[in-house]
């Protein structure tokens, strides 16, 4: 079914957008904007966002999850035409993904962030942004495999009998 297909790359895709987005936010820009505030409101708003971005990156995981397992059965075939290169930049992709989630699910995991929360953040994005690349190189690696298989396109020959000699 190409919709069920289209449908879980879709859902893939935007769930590791809202997750790596958000952890950018998280760890990057609302530091920078907390820090003109005092201290008692800087740390009400920041425990604020931070629930609300658990939230979303439960849903996130459960997402990539779901849409990720679909997807690798979905191209698993695909992934026989050239198994060394494609499954080697798979695996990657997969382990830093899970990872990434493991970190991500024990920071927020508490009520209170850990000591360790801003450089744990900054090591998952940076993974993140690693399974990301084996990820856009394994689409580019499957990609440029299927083109090397799909049929040729046949020559048609002219309508017009006059165009022949031309």
């Amino acid at each position: 079914m190409p919709i069920l297909v289209i449908l879980s790359r879709s859902l893939h895709v935007i769930s590791a957008i809202l997750a790596i987005g958000g952890l950018f936010y998280m760890r990057v820009i609302l530091p920078l904007g907390l820090a003109q505030a005092d201290a008692s409101s800087r740390d009400a708003v920041f425990l604020r966002c931070r629930r609300a971005f658990k939230m979303v990156i439960h849903t996130a995981v459960l997402l990539l999850l779901l849409t990720g397992a679909y997807n690798t059965y979905s191209a698993w075939g695909d992934y026989k035409l050239d198994s060394r290169l494609m499954h080697g930049l798979w695996g990657p992709h997969m382990l830093l993904g899970v990872i990434a989630m493991i970190i991500a699910l024990v920071l927020l995991a508490p009520k209170e962030p850990p000591r360790w929360h801003r450089a744990g953040a900054m090591i998952n994005l940076i993974i993140l942004f690693l399974a990301v690349l084996f990820a856009s190189s394994l689409k580019f690696v499957r990609d440029s495999e299927m083109r090397k298989y799909a049929p040729k396109p046949e020559t048609s020959t002219p309508l017009d009998p006059r165009a022949e000699g031309k």
